[in-house]
Formats: C-alpha cells, sequence, structure tokens
C-alpha cells in the first residue's frame, strides 16, 4: 500500500462452545492472498483458499497467538512480507494493491460468506525498507469519520462497504510501504471472550 508520494484471519479448548465457521477476506484495497487472482496482479501466486485466514483456527488462536497476517502461529508465514504472497520486496511497488493519500478517508470493502456476527477493525503499519517485516506493535488503530474504531458486523453473508481514515504525516515511497490489516473478531460463541471467538486477519500492501 502505498501514499501519494499511502497505503499500503475444533473447538478442543471450548468443548461446549459452538465452533464458528465464519470466512471473509479484504477485497478492497485487495489483500494478499486475494490480489493474485486479479488479471494485473497474475505475478503474484493465487491463493484458493484466502477467505480463511483464521490463524489456524481456535485450538491456536485461543491462546492469543496467530501469525500477523491470519496464518497459524506455528506455520509458514506466507502471508507476511516476504512469503509467498506478501511480494513487496521482491515486486516492489508493482505488488501495490493501494494508492492512498496522508490522511485521506479511504473506502474499504469486506467480503463475507459465512457471518457469525462480531466485528471489524483496522489497523496501519508503515514498514521502512524491504527487509523490516509487520509486528504487532507496529499497526496502529484507524478510526472511521465517526471516531468508532469498531465497524459491526450486520447481519447476511455479502460484500460490505466501510469508510476509514489515514494517519496525516505518514508517507510509504521508496524502498519503504505501508500494510493495511483487517481484523475479525466474531461473535457467535456467546459469553466467550475475543479469544474464544474465530477470528480473522488479511493484510494489503
Amino acid at each position: 500500500m502505498k501514499t501519494k508520494t499511502i497505503l499500503a484471519s475444533s473447538l478442543a479448548f471450548f468443548g461446549l462452545v459452538q465452533h464458528a465457521n465464519a470466512h471473509g477476506r479484504l477485497l478492497i484495497p485487495p489483500h494478499r492472498g486475494y490480489i493474485g487472482k486479479l488479471p494485473e496482479f497474475s505475478f503474484i501466486p493465487k491463493d484458493y483458499s484466502d477467505h480463511g485466514l483464521n490463524g489456524g483456527g481456535l485450538s491456536q488462536t485461543s491462546g492469543g497467538q496467530h501469525g500477523i497476517c491470519g496464518d497459524p502461529y506455528t506455520g509458514t508465514r506466507d502471508h507476511e512480507t516476504g512469503g509467498m504472497y506478501g511480494t513487496f520486496p521482491t515486486n516492489g511497488a508493482k505488488a501495490i494493491g493501494g494508492c492512498y493519500a496522508p490522511g485521506a478517508t479511504v473506502d474499504i470493502q469486506i467480503q463475507i460468506t459465512a457471518n457469525h456476527k462480531g466485528f471489524f477493525e483496522f489497523g496501519l503499519c508503515k514498514l521502512n525498507g524491504k527487509a523490516d517485516k509487520e509486528t504487532e506493535e507496529c499497526f496502529q488503530s484507524l478510526a472511521q469519520p465517526n471516531g468508532e474504531k469498531q465497524w459491526q458486523l450486520p447481519a447476511g453473508a455479502q460484500t460490505f462497504s466501510m469508510q476509514y481514515k489515514l494517519p496525516s504525516g505518514v508517507t510509504c515511497d521508496g524502498d519503504s510501504h505501508c500494510v493495511l490489516r483487517w481484523w475479525y473478531a466474531g461473535g457467535n460463541n456467546p459469553g466467550q471472550p475475543v479469544n474464544g471467538q474465530e477470528q480473522f486477519w488479511n493484510c494489503a500492501d
């Protein structure tokens, strides 16, 4: 994700709780697992499971561990910078899915294929060089124009549109770039905290 000079997811542990099978993806800007399906980005591998980046599922995420961009914590981090789908270090600006001005209000689209309630949040991480990788600490929470950070998911399995504001004064060009991350925390397991819900993460450049 570039700025104009930014842009840049077994209930064995909860045996009596219903397992959520929600699925979704960040469409606009296109996340790393989806972007290779677009004709102009055919050089990026296609991920045919890009709607299911749930960090390995509740058996792993219930303890708070997950890949930064939705890969399993103990697995290969294919969707992080430098991974199979995080190709900015090798492809540079050609791999960028969105370009926005600092402080801009960004139109975002999320496709939900199985709705299990919950909410979305978004964060932005600036990587200063091609060798840098995302960390949890790097992501700055984004807010909607009304100041709210959480976007509550309505009913229905469809594509949802929302707007979030980018921080002013953050620019990403040259060897730097910014990563927009979508986090979806489901709400289909009554009485359980966030880590007792299925969660999804997508990263877009």
